[in-house]
């Protein structure tokens, strides 16, 4: 407010309306602009310097003074807010002077168009302003530092000032484009916005004073030039800006583009290759930490290490901490440091990718212990059926045998006694029947002939002791491990119990085997009445179908409809689906 105040109050000024919206910019611009920066990116050191700027330009509105003292100090600090200039073009963006070169030109700066400039302040009474828009009407306000009047030596400095300017404006602008060739690609694209600006005002600069040297006529010219250099001045830091949105545009697309990526679950290579392409870093690589035991592995790293590697010439090293311990290490071009966005992008991606490696490790050794543990439990439970079945063929039926036999003896000693010899016979013929009906309970719990022929063979036992008509097709069926022969044959059992419960005894059943040397699958269809999956109770006989297949990771299907019959179909993977998991063979 107090600059465009003075420099509207100004009556000598030949544009005062445009110099104080110059004067309010150079305050502004640079500071609004730089809190942003410091928002944005609050480690870098960018955002204090443009900050800095603006309260170095606020000085410049003593230019806008009558008071000569006031007027000469304005003139004496234009000289400093153009050293700053270049000082910010070739800071960008890091807000550091890198390399020698740049510590040189703001020297040359200095030596060559600083002090004169002074000098010629020294030497003149009269001085008119220097900036491009910043002349006066008619006479400007008395110069106070003059100490003596030359105007011939003065104006021979001013020669050899315009001349500095141009060399030193040629020389930041041979080092910004060199930058731009040599430099990899995150610095290029850090300074392709911001360096294109800064090229525009050093070509206006260098095309302004050449002018002022070689065709001082020109005066149409010079007044466009001056004006186009005017604009060009207050446009750097606006080119600052919008190389900052754009880092952090480029930033959020490359996130959505590696997020997506990262869904397909990528390998540790794989991430690398993954995230190098829009970091633009052909040498970032990820070292990743393992939780237990504190060591660090990369993709190519064949032993464990106990620190993360260090990074190579040009690189920097950032670690991504998870819940306040080190996680990923992501060794990348040290330009990446002062483009934070696009490396906590990669940070968050490296970090949801070995989250997702971590749980989907979690989530595999689960899931493998729970189908071992639900394996476990099927022949566990097979176990017991096949040592039940064999007490009691051992124990009890053996009794019963020894019973009807004695029961024979005793029949014959009784001979001629027809009351003791019919009620013997009686006894003998209910132990008969007794040992019939405990075979039958036997073999339901496990039938001895499935362990010693096969599952053929005691699906068709099944076959030959029904009264429904059971057809069973089968085809290069073999022997396989105890628990998958018990699951498909009791999942068979089951399914042609349905159907002959529901469908009675004319319903047809045909039972299916087939092997594809993959899987062993299976299916039973009946012509019964069905029935509305979606209306019908889930029954414990499906329910234990499920679970049989479910537990050596196969899986079920069941297909009806109300009259049109069931096809319960299910497969089994043909391998070794439990650790210690004896083959079955006749014995």
């Amino acid at each position: 407010m107090v600059a465009v105040w003075v420099t509207l109050e100004a009556d000598f000024l030949a544009h005062p309306e445009w110099l104080a919206a110059q004067k309010a910019d150079f305050i502004l611009g640079p500071v609004f602009i730089g809190l942003y920066w410091l928002r944005r990116r609050p480690r870098s050191r960018f955002g204090p310097m443009l900050i800095a700027f603006g309260f170095v330009g606020a000085v410049y509105v003593l230019q806008s003074s009558s008071d000569p003292w006031l007027f000469s100090a304005g003139l004496l600090w234009e000289n400093v807010i153009g050293l700053a200039t270049y000082m910010l073009i070739l800071a960008f963006p890091t807000g550091r002077l890198d390399g020698l070169a740049a510590k040189l030109i703001l020297l040359v700066a200095f030596a060559a168009a600083i002090v004169p400039a002074i000098v010629i302040l020294l030497l003149l009474p009269q001085v008119g302003a220097g900036g491009s828009i910043s002349g006066c009407r008619a006479l400007c306000p008395e110069n106070a530092l003059a100490l003596t009047s030359q105007p011939s030596l003065a104006l021979d400095l001013w020669e050899i000032f315009r001349y500095a300017v141009i060399i030193v404006a040629l020389a930041t602008a041979g080092l910004l484009i060199w930058r731009m060739v040599t430099g990899t690609a995150p610095q290029r694209r850090a300074i392709a916005i911001g360096t294109s600006v800064a090229l525009i005002f050093l070509v206006l600069q260098v095309t302004f004073h050449l002018l002022a040297l070689v065709a001082p006529d020109a005066t149409k010219l010079q007044q466009v030039i001056a004006w186009a250099f005017a604009a060009a001045r207050a446009a750097i830091w606006y080119g600052f800006l919008f190389a900052l949105i754009a880092a952090q545009l480029f930033a959020a697309r490359a996130l959505q583009q590696l997020f997506g990526q990262s869904l397909r679950r990528p390998s540790q290579r794989e991430l690398e290759a993954m995230l190098r392409e829009p970091l633009g870093d052909p040498r970032l690589r990820l070292v990743f930490a393992d939780p237990r035991t504190g060591s660090w592995a990369g993709a190519d790293a064949g032993a464990l290490a106990s620190r993360p590697p260090e990074p190579g010439p040009g690189c920097d090293l950032t670690v991504v901490e998870r819940r306040g311990r080190p996680a990923v290490a992501i060794v990348h071009d040290k330009q990446l440091n002062d483009d934070p966005e696009l490396l906590q992008a990669a940070g968050a991606i490296a970090l949801l990718a070995a989250e997702n490696a971590e749980l989907d490790a979690a989530s595999n050794d689960a899931l493998q212990e729970l189908r071992q543990s639900r394996a476990r439990i099927v022949r566990a439970g097979d176990n017991e059926r096949r040592k039940f079945e064999r007490n009691l063929h051992d124990g009890v039926q053996q009794r019963l045998v020894a019973i009807r036999i004695s029961l024979g003896l005793a029949s014959d000693l009784a001979a001629g006694q027809s009351r003791l010899e019919d009620r013997l016979d009686a006894i003998t013929h209910s132990v008969e029947e007794a040992l019939e009906e405990l075979r039958e309970v036997s073999h339901g719990l496990y039938p001895p002939v499935l362990s010693d022929w096969g599952l053929v063979t005691a699906l068709k036992r099944i076959q030959l002791r029904s009264v429904t008509p059971i057809a069973v097709r089968a085809a290069g069926i073999g022997r396989y491990p105890a628990e998958l022969e018990s699951a498909v044959y009791y999942c068979c059992l089951e399914a042609v119990q349905n159907a002959t419960k529901h469908g009675g005894q004319a319903v047809k059943v045909v039972v299916t085997l087939c092997d594809d040397a993959n899987e062993l699958s299976f299916e039973v269809s009946d012509d019964g009445p069905g029935f509305d999956p979606s209306a019908a109770p889930a029954g414990a006989g499906l329910q234990n179908i499920r679970d049989r297949v479910g537990a050596l990771d196969g899986r079920v299907s069941i297909v009806t409809a109300p009259g049109q019959g069931t096809v319960v179909s299910g497969a089994v993977p043909i391998r070794a689906n439990v650790p210690d998991s004896p083959a079955t063979t006749p014995s």
